[in-house]
């Protein structure tokens, strides 16, 4: 029985470059993902490919003190920054699969499976890739904009006040990007300061350089369709400049209102990765008996008595950290007695959502501490 499996290690470092390339092409997330620490999901590229554990990815704080004056020494008075961390996990994520036919017995069928497989791992990948994002970025949030039909939002950081009628609206978009901006969470104590997504340069009138600050906000299919029922928004969108491919800022959102793109998504289902519910109770795999829990907590997120919500992300720079090596490898082995042929790919892989923690006692007393650093949820009735 001839064996079609290839066994030429460039030929497969190809395939794995191919495989990263359309997964990553495929995950949602791919838009706001670079190894800036401007960008919404940094990336921190590593050597090991790791059997599981730990990695720490450190961040730098603003530098703190008054420094000198004329002819003072520079070690007079030295600035001070706080060296910030976080431990994210991370292991080897993999799939496999096995050609159906009962026999492969040509080289063409062989490359005919091998191609089928190069669609659908990439897009095996993505879903998962999407889903640890989506859920992590999600649970245990610290800042968090209950929204209110009364008042716009209720004045507290938790969403056991949230009943019918309280829906997504543009007063709630704006009061989220002002605490922001000012550095509260939704019961007005200190948090963060979370930092624009990205920076649009303009030019002002007297030729005058300035630049814009963005927000990002991902909503799901309950937010969309309040948002277009608000008057509100339906005026600021007549106003707006072009939307679509012709305006590279908007190209794939839903709007923007006062700084903010709103992005529109799908609701999480079994097949599919999405804005989550507060009905959904946890993001866990399970694979030969083990079994990762990557998020949970979604149901803390219900109003009065458990009433549906949706989650909305508002997001800025380095809300998510994403460490990964430098793409899948990839695998091929002939399976029953050469009948079969298999393909694999795996890569060392691990994302959290970025919460920092500092060393010292002393740093530990800052608002940056045990806090969400670039991101945080709005939340409203699924109706």
């Amino acid at each position: 029985m001839a064996t079609w499996a290839e066994t030429d290690p460039r030929v497969r470092q190809q395939y794995g470059r191919e495989i990263t390339k359309i997964s990553t092409e495929m995950n949602w997330w791919n838009k706001f993902i670079n190894n800036s620490e401007t960008a919404i999901i940094m990336t921190d590229l590593r050597a090991e490919k790791p059997e599981g554990g730990t990695v720490r990815i450190y961040f730098r704080d603003d530098i703190e003190g008054d420094g000198v004056f004329g002819n003072q020494n520079f070690d007079e008075n030295r600035g001070k920054q706080n060296s910030l961390y976080q431990d994210v996990d991370y292991e080897l994520f993999g799939q496999s699969v096995v050609s159906k036919n009962k026999k492969i017995e040509s080289k063409m069928a062989a490359e005919n499976f091998r191609q089928k497989t190069k669609t659908d791992l990439p897009k095996w990948i993505a879903t998962r890739t999407d889903r640890i994002i989506t859920a992590k970025l999600t649970a245990g949030a610290t800042n968090i904009v209950a929204c209110s039909a009364a008042s716009g939002v209720y004045a507290a950081n938790v969403t056991t006040s949230i009943k019918a009628g309280d829906v997504l609206s543009v007063q709630a978009i704006r009061e989220m990007k002002k605490r922001a901006k000012n550095g509260k969470d939704g019961a007005g104590n200190p948090h963060p300061m979370i930092e624009p997504a990205f920076k649009k340069a303009v030019t002002r009138e007297g030729d005058i350089a300035d630049y814009i600050d963005y927000y990002v906000l991902v909503v799901g299919q309950y937010g969309a369709n309040q948002l277009k029922n608000d008057p509100e928004w339906l005026e600021a969108q007549k106003l707006a400049a072009t939307r679509g491919n012709t305006n590279s800022l908007f190209s794939g959102a839903l709007g923007e209102i006062d700084g903010v793109i709103v992005f529109e998504r799908n609701n999480w289902n079994a097949k599919r990765a999405g804005i989550l519910t507060s009905d959904i109770l946890k993001f866990e795999v399970t694979s030969n008996g083990n079994t990762v829990t990557y998020a949970t907590g979604f149901n803390n997120y219900a109003g009065v008595t458990g009433h549906k919500t949706e989650i909305a992300l508002f997001l800025g720079a380095t809300a998510g950290l994403l460490p990964i090596d430098e793409g899948f490898d990839y695998y091929e082995d002939d399976k029953d007695a050469g009948r079969k042929l298999e393909v694999a790919v795996d890569r060392g892989l691990g994302f959290a959502k970025a919460h920092l923690k500092d060393k010292t006692t002393e740093e530990q007393a800052s608002e940056y501490h045990d806090k969400d650093f670039g991101s945080a949820v709005i939340v409203y009735s699924a109706e």
